[in-house]
């Protein structure tokens, strides 16, 4: 492109691309591109070329819903289920979807909506469908409804969740992660003591900034982990210990800081 146009165009990709990096002009990195970046060596995490923001910029709005849309008089518990495995320290397992199915059993919810990724294979898929869906359909008084992203003319997952009470998400599922986190939903991860690794470390940083909770319901089998000094009220789908109020994720915040990198790079680029 940049021949194409006299090198009069400047490249801006988002994440890590499958090139060499100084190649590009302005990297926008994610605080997990950032720390996979410094695992491979230093100089890797320090480029002139690259900003980073917590969350990746590609699954974050900048303008949230002021009042959030209602899909109906109950709240909607959004389920959402990512491709299987994410490289930074996780794979999704048979376990871990009976986990959340024997989870979701122990809360308070009558409406589920399960939003499975388009990137996951037809073998996980059948799983999801028999070990998390038909089960919760089993209890007579949850009704559940399940979008396929593999399949065409599917709605939109901005107003899925923006309509959401809360998101439980797979800790493979990234994208979902971080769109909910953009519009101020509460945040739980299925499978986060599992995580190894980088992704390990890069929940605990969203952890301490108050975006996320591990997805421990109270009642399930996790009881015996619950800490006994718990004041106050607790949190039915994170009982493990209390908790400081939720943060609100500031993505205009991060759009700012975008564009004056940008703005930086192209005067240094026309030095």
């Amino acid at each position: 492109i940049k021949q194409r146009t006299r090198s009069q165009s400047i490249s801006v990709y988002l994440g890590i691309p499958n090139a060499k990096l100084p190649l590009i002009d302005a990297l926008v990195l994610s605080r997990l591109d950032q720390m996979c970046l410094r695992y491979l060596g230093p100089a890797r995490a320090n480029l002139d070329n690259a900003t980073s923001t917590l969350l990746p910029f590609s699954g974050t709005l900048t303008s949230p819903p002021q009042e959030l849309p209602q899909t109906g008089s109950k709240p909607t518990v959004v389920v959402c289920i990512g491709r299987g495995v994410e490289p930074a320290g996780f794979k999704l397992q048979t376990s871990d979807i009976d986990k959340i199915a024997e989870g979701l059993e122990h809360t308070q919810s009558e409406n589920y909506c399960v939003l499975l990724s388009p990137e996951m294979s037809p073998h996980l898929r059948s799983k999801v469908l028999a070990l998390l869906v038909s089960r919760l359909r089993l209890n007579s008084r949850s009704d559940v409804q399940v979008v396929d992203y593999s399949l065409p003319d599917q709605p939109s997952p901005v107003g899925i969740i923006a309509s959401a009470s809360l998101v439980v998400a797979s800790a493979d599922d990234i994208a979902s992660v971080s769109l909910a986190a953009s519009l101020q939903r509460p945040v739980y991860i299925a499978g986060e003591e599992r995580t190894t690794n980088i992704l390990r470390n890069y929940y605990q940083v969203l952890d301490s900034s108050n975006l996320v909770r591990r997805f421990y319901p109270k009642g399930s089998r996790y009881s015996h982990m619950v800490m006994p000094d718990i004041s106050g009220d607790i949190d039915e789908y994170s009982a493990l210990r209390d908790h400081e109020p939720w943060a609100k994720y500031d993505s205009q915040q991060d759009l700012d800081g975008i564009v004056a990198f940008i703005r930086q790079r192209i005067k240094v680029l026309n030095e």
